[in-house]
C-alpha cells in the first residue's frame, strides 16, 4: 500500500499497527485492508474530506470470543461483555493513539451481572473484568424479532469512564444509565461529559451454542461546524443502516460500515486504523511485587492449609504459584532492595546539602 506511515509494533501479543493514510477511501484501499487484517479485529477511522465529522467502525469478534473463553461467560454475560468491549474501544477515541494512555469503561447496575469493567489503551489492547460471569438468558421481542435483553441483565445503575492520560490523577466521569443497552448510554455520556454530539451503534450476536458469533459497532461524532447538508446526509445514512451484528454476519467489514455511513457524495477519506486484541500485561515481576507486600501473618495463614500461595490475575485468568521457600526468598529480596535504597537516598540528601553549602560559600566569596 502506498503513502502510509507505519508506527512501531507493540511489545507483547501479536503485532499491533496504526496506519495513517489520509487518502481517498476507494476500492483499492478496501482491498488492501482486507488483505492486511484478514480476520483480525480492528478499527477504521474515516472522515468526509471537507466536513468536521468523524466515523469509527470496529470489528471485535475475536476479542469478545477471547473474553468469553477466559472468563467462562454464559451466553447472556458474553453478550453484555461483548457490547461493553466494543463500547470501550469506541471510547478510546478520547485518548491518544499508539500510546500507553488508557480508557476504562465500567457499567454497574442492580441486575444479575453486577458490573463489567473494560480497559483499552492507545495501542488497541483490551482486557476486562465481570462480577458475575454466569447470567441466565433474558430475551425480548422488538419489531417481531427476539433479541437479547441486555438492559435486564444490567439493571438500573451508572456508566463510569476513567481516562488515564499518564498525567497524574485520572479523569473520572459518571452518568446514569439511560437505557442499559450500552450504545445509547455511551452516546449520552459523550454528550453530557465530553460535549461531543454522537450517534453510537453496537451489536453482538451469539451462535446456536451460545458462543460469540460476531461483535462490533460504529460511532459518528460531529465536531462542530458541520454543514446542514452533510448532517442530513449522515442522519439519513444512519437511519437506513441495518443492525451492526447483521452487517458483520453478512461478512461486512469495518471499512464497509464506515462507507455506508459516509456516502460517496461526502468524499470519504481514511484517517487511520488500529488493530485490536485481548491482551493483559501482567507478568512475574508484577506479581512478585504483590507477594512481597503481603503481611507475614497472612502468608503464614495461607501455608497452614496450602502447599502453594496462588495469585490469580482477574483480567486474564493466569495463575502464579509459589512455594513457602519461594515466598520467603521474594520477601527477602524485596527487603534487601528497600534497605539498599535508604542509604543511597541519605547520601543523595547529604550531597544536595553539601551542594547548597558550597553554593552559599561561593556567594559569600563573590560578595566579599
Amino acid at each position: 500500500m502506498e503513502e502510509r506511515e507505519k508506527r512501531e509494533p507493540q511489545e507483547g501479543g501479536q503485532e499491533q499497527a496504526f496506519y495513517d493514510w489520509r487518502k481517498k477511501f476507494d476500492e483499492g484501499v478496501k482491498r488492501d485492508l482486507k488483505d492486511y487484517f484478514q480476520e483480525r479485529d480492528y478499527v477504521v477511522m474515516a472522515v468526509p474530506k471537507e466536513e468536521p465529522l468523524r466515523v469509527w467502525a470496529v470489528r471485535a469478534t475475536n476479542t469478545a470470543r477471547t473474553a468469553q473463553r477466559i472468563h467462562n461467560l454464559s451466553p447472556m454475560a458474553a453478550a453484555v461483555v461483548g457490547r461493553a468491549i466494543v463500547g470501550a474501544i469506541l471510547l478510546s477515541s478520547l485518548i491518544k493513539h499508539g500510546t500507553d494512555q488508557k480508557v476504562g469503561l465500567k457499567i454497574e447496575g442492580d441486575g444479575p451481572i453486577g458490573y463489567v469493567y473494560v480497559e483499552v489503551d492507545g495501542k488497541g489492547r483490551v482486557r476486562c473484568l465481570v462480577k458475575n460471569p454466569d447470567v441466565p438468558l433474558f430475551t425480548k421481542e422488538v419489531g417481531g424479532r427476539t433479541k437479547l435483553d441486555i438492559a435486564k441483565a444490567i439493571g438500573n445503575g451508572t456508566l463510569t469512564v476513567i481516562k488515564d492520560l499518564g498525567m497524574g490523577k485520572p479523569y473520572v466521569g459518571v452518568v446514569p444509565l439511560v437505557s442499559g443497552e450500552i450504545a445509547e448510554d455511551i452516546a449520552y455520556y459523550l454528550a453530557q461529559s465530553e460535549q461531543i454530539p454522537s450517534a453510537v451503534g453496537i451489536g453482538v450476536k451469539l451462535d446456536e451454542n451460545g458462543q460469540i458469533k460476531v461483535s462490533g459497532g460504529w460511532m459518528v461524532q460531529e465536531m462542530g461546524g458541520t454543514s446542514e447538508k452533510a448532517l442530513k446526509v449522515i442522519e439519513e445514512a444512519v437511519k437506513k443502516l441495518p443492525p451492526v451484528s447483521d452487517l458483520l454476519e453478512q461478512g461486512k467489514r469495518p471499512e464497509d460500515i464506515a462507507l455506508m455511513i459516509i456516502p460517496e457524495e461526502l468524499n470519504p477519506h481514511l484517517l487511520g486504523l488500529k488493530e485490536i486484541e485481548y491482551y493483559c500485561p501482567c507478568d512475574e515481576e508484577m506479581v512478585k511485587g504483590v507477594v512481597a507486600g503481603l503481611p507475614q501473618e497472612e502468608v503464614d495463614e495461607i501455608f497452614k492449609e496450602n502447599e502453594y500461595l496462588e495469585v490469580k490475575c482477574h483480567f486474564c485468568g493466569k495463575i502464579y504459584r509459589y512455594t513457602k521457600e519461594e515466598v520467603e526468598k521474594i520477601k527477602e529480596e524485596a527487603q534487601k532492595e528497600e534497605e539498599n535504597k535508604q542509604p543511597s537516598e541519605g547520601k543523595e540528601e547529604q550531597k544536595n546539602s553539601e551542594g547548597e553549602n558550597d553554593k552559599k560559600d561561593q556567594e559569600g566569596k563573590s560578595k566579599g
